[in-house]
């Protein structure tokens, strides 16, 4: 599981990224609300992928610090844990429910208000969207108890019309239908839900939030952009958006924040982008976008696996036992020295025996002069 530094890593990790990120929009100011919505995403989109590229990432040193430069205590030897959930790693978890909770009472809202719907029998509405292309897979409901359109959904997006819509003029009806087919073409829902599961997975990290707002926006900004690219006049479709946040009383807060419904400072910062005239809202160049997306992917792909080790601090003396006193063992008495053996006498040497005389050799034996030849 993970520990309190290794989150604290994937914060500051994750920081970073955000930070990067807005200097990246910064520095492509000049492009289109769709083109920062799309860069914002992919950001949020390593921000979910961080924590797997922190724990399984092979890592590298980029520096060495010594602890006493930062000042850290030696670290305490503890007993082993046995293997159970540590405390960071449950307040993480904790947070993370608290978060999809939210997200479960806005899905309540929605439900409710699904079952409150009834199919479309406005004349009107109807009209309207016979001159509009729709996705053949869209269900077309409509309720008295919302003032403003609003879609949601993924595999199955829904269109929910408003009662009340019946008596607008046709090019109001007109400019929400586009802005809200403008969501379901985009595939808004996918960042949307992305946005939220990096929400909670980084709850404690305010950037994120903050990039999440970020992408919210911008995702009504590009649908405004589409409205006006298909012919609506500014200065009357902001108009229209005004009227409709003043009448968009009664709607829970979960409910607006699943929608993805904008109010209080970014539908100001919508109406100024509407009326003004220098605003780039062309579509993205791929190639540009393809760039700046690769760019920070592999930005955040090095940092991931980047580290800084730290010398760690010498361990604090372990205190020793004093050594037992042992008994003293009894001394081995000595042994006594043994008698020295007398000397025996000695033997009187043999007298040497006289030598013999030599024997003359016998001379050999010659014929007797007296003795008969043969």
């Amino acid at each position: 599981m993970l520990d309190v530094a290794t989150l604290a890593g994937i914060a500051v990790k994750t920081s970073i990224v955000i930070v990067a990120t807005g200097l990246l929009a910064l520095a492509m100011r000049r492009q289109s609300a769709e083109f920062k919505h799309l860069l914002w995403t992919a950001a949020l989109g390593l921000c979910v992928l961080m924590p797997l590229g922190v724990l399984f990432l092979p890592t590298h040193h980029v520096a060495t610090l010594p602890s006493a430069l930062l000042q850290l205590p030696p670290p305490v030897p503890s007993p082993a844990s046995g293997g159970g959930l540590g405390w960071g790693s449950g307040l993480w978890l904790l947070g993370i429910s608290c978060v999809l909770l939210r997200e479960i009472f806005a899905a309540i809202g929605l439900t409710r208000w699904l079952r409150r719907a009834r199919p479309l029998a406005s004349p009107h509405w109807t009209a309207t969207l016979s001159r509009i292309s729709t996705p053949r897979d869209l269900r077309v409901l409509e309720s008295p108890h919302i003032s403003s359109p609003c879609t949601w959904g993924v595999l199955r997006p829904v269109l929910l019309l408003p009662t009340s819509g019946d008596a607008w003029p046709e090019s109001a009806r007109h400019a929400a239908l586009m802005h809200e087919l403008a969501h379901i073409q985009r595939r808004d829902a996918i960042s949307t839900l992305l946005s939220r599961l990096a929400c909670a997975l980084h709850w404690y990290n305010p950037l994120v939030w903050l990039a999440a707002a970020r992408v919210r926006n911008l995702q009504e900004r590009s649908c405004d952009d589409a409205v006006l690219r298909a012919g609506a006049t500014p200065s009357d479709y902001a108009q229209f958006l005004l009227d409709v946040a003043a009448h968009m009383s009664g709607m829970s807060h979960p409910a607006r924040a699943a929608i993805g419904m904008t109010h209080g400072s970014s539908l100001r910062a919508r109406i100024v982008a509407i009326l003004d005239p220098q605003t780039t809202r062309s579509r993205p160049q791929r190639a540009r976008l393809i760039a700046a997306c690769t760019s920070l992917f592999v930005f955040t792909i090095a940092l991931a696996s980047g580290s800084v080790a730290i010398e760690p601090p010498p361990l604090p003396p372990t205190p020793t036992r004093p050594p037992t006193p042992e008994a003293p063992t009894p001394a081995i008495p000595a042994v006594p020295a043994l008698p020295a053996v007398p000397a025996l006498p000695s033997v009187p040497a043999i007298p040497a025996l006289p030598a013999t005389p030599a024997v003359p050799a016998t001379p050999p034996l010659l014929p007797s002069p007296t003795s008969p030849l043969p």
